[in-house]
């Protein structure tokens, strides 16, 4: 187990699932950087973990920080969902693409205004008989283009979910409210 939690005294913060993306496949991790995102933190539990981290600044279209990464990137197995016009610096938004390029994601790029409707916060997951699958709520769905949905189905199945309320009055969509988990079947 690894408890970061000493740090709020510092009003240092990883919080929840949301800070850092995953990509397990090529053992890389990516954080946009914020006041719920610290940097230094982000590095150490890469170096902890394994992971090379991949670390950005990333704004909203009003020019505020991305507080989640999870709210403007989703990593799949072959394809990465991500709202590369948040990352102004254009150093980062290079090295952000060179990575995921290099290892082997399908980049589909997604707009502010689908950023805002979850687009970005769309979770990669396994059935039970091992098909890939798509876990995004209705208001995602309904933001991406025809051919942003063939490029994913291409991979994954799309599995929409109603989940206004928790849109709504949560402030997070399907991937907030889904935990991965990866214990092998006995």
């Amino acid at each position: 187990m690894l408890d970061l939690s000493v740090y709020e005294k510092e009003n240092r913060f990883l919080e929840g699932t949301g800070s850092i993306i995953f990509d397990h496949k090529s053992k890389k991790a990516y954080a946009c950087i914020s006041p719920r995102t610290d940097q230094a933190l982000f590095i150490s539990t890469c170096e902890l973990l394994g992971y090379q981290p991949i670390s950005f600044h990333a704004n909203d279209s009003d020019g505020k920080a991305i507080y989640h990464t999870n709210v403007m990137l989703c990593i799949a197995e072959h394809f990465a969902a991500i709202c590369l016009e948040s990352i102004s610096n254009e150093e980062e938004r290079m090295h952000v693409i060179e990575s995921l390029t290099e290892s082997g994601h399908q980049i589909i790029e997604i707009s502010f205004a689908q950023m805002y409707h979850f687009a970005g916060n769309m979770l990669a997951l396994e059935s039970n008989d091992g098909r890939p699958l798509l876990a995004l709520s209705q208001t995602a769905f309904t933001s991406l283009t025809n051919d942003q949905k063939d490029k994913i189905e291409q991979h994954n199945t799309l599995v929409p979910l109603a989940i206004n309320t928790i849109e709504t009055i949560g402030g997070g969509s399907a991937r907030c409210m889904i935990a991965e988990i990866f214990l092998h079947s006995r």
